[in-house]
């Protein structure tokens, strides 16, 4: 939201909530528990914000959308959403968490605009304009303990202030938002699960061929053949089963390999090239250097402490 279009809603008597005023000066984070609530008309702020409500109800209303909050909902609210709450007369108890986007990573505050870094990935979900999934969230019985728990370990965190809780603060909000990732993504996760599931077996099968056999000629057009799968499919299968390519496993297995018959004496720098499945010794000397930073022949001297010709 732009300058303008904050001083405009503020003109129009809509309350506006700056960090710099509800934080503390060196710490993005802000943790609370209210055991009291107010009704409040249309506002926003410049920081996300959580609630959990672990006593009493209310209404909270996004744009046109209201939700009825009950024990157990949460909600998350993204940075300049205009927003409102409408209390009723009981008890209630609510656990609070703030938090700028700097808190997960100064980077967030780069003036440059750049934002390809991992945790990004944390808050992408919950920036998007339409904030319908995450403006109530359900949880099941132990998610709903995992998160009052973690709550409560910030609150204790952030109230005590023991030395590196800035740290702890952060680790628990991370895990925190990993939860809550995964509960708004909840039929991105099952479907993803259903996939591990029907390819477990031909994937645990493949995996196990190719550890067996790396001292082979091992081309990809085998691996489709024991898949039964195309090329573009098992590439792809194979990168999420194991994070890694098929080329980039298969050398990785046979340097781990190496690194082991490198300790045998008995076995010439050559003997383990083949041995591995490298068959080309410059490539194999290469490759080695690269991954481990020295040669086989010096990784051999620092391990056995001998030099042995080719």
């Amino acid at each position: 939201m732009k300058k303008l279009d904050i001083d405009r809603l503020t003109r129009a008597g809509v309350i506006y909530f700056n960090s710099k005023l509800e934080m503390l000066a060196d710490l993005h984070c802000k943790m609370y528990r209210m055991t009291t609530l107010v009704s409040l008309s249309t506002h926003f702020h410049d920081y996300y914000q959580i609630w959990y409500i672990s006593k009493g109800e209310f209404m909270h209303t996004i744009g046109n959308r209201q939700y009825r909050i009950r024990k157990g909902d949460l909600f998350l609210v993204p940075p300049f959403t205009l927003h409102r709450v409408q209390a009723f007369e009981e008890e209630v108890e609510i656990l609070g968490c703030e938090f700028m986007p700097s808190f997960i990573n100064e980077r967030f505050a780069d003036p440059s605009g750049e934002r390809r870094f991992f945790d990004a990935e944390y808050l992408r979900h919950f920036s998007q304009s339409d904030c319908t999934p995450h403006s109530q969230i359900v949880f099941d019985g132990v998610t709903d303990g995992r998160i009052r728990s973690l709550l409560l370990d910030m609150l204790g965190e952030y109230e005590e202030r023991t030395p590196f809780f800035e740290i702890m603060l952060k680790a628990s909000l991370l895990q925190l938002l990993s939860i809550l990732i995964r509960q708004v993504n909840g039929e991105l996760v099952k479907a993803g699960f259903q996939k591990i599931e029907r390819y477990r077996d031909t994937m645990n099968k493949v995996v196990e061929y190719i550890d067996r056999n790396a001292h082979e000629d091992i081309k990809l057009e085998h691996i489709c053949a024991i898949s039964n799968m195309s090329k573009p499919t098992i590439c792809r299968l194979f990168k999420e089963w194991t994070g890694k390519t098929f080329n980039r496993y298969l050398v990785d297995l046979r340097i781990s390999n190496a690194l082991v018959l490198l300790q045998r004496p008995s076995m010439s720098i050559t003997d383990v090239c083949y041995a591995t499945g490298f068959n080309e010794l410059a490539y194999f000397c290469r490759i080695f250097k690269k991954y481990t930073g020295i040669s086989p022949n010096q990784f051999r001297k620092q391990v056995v402490g001998k030099s042995f010709n080719f």
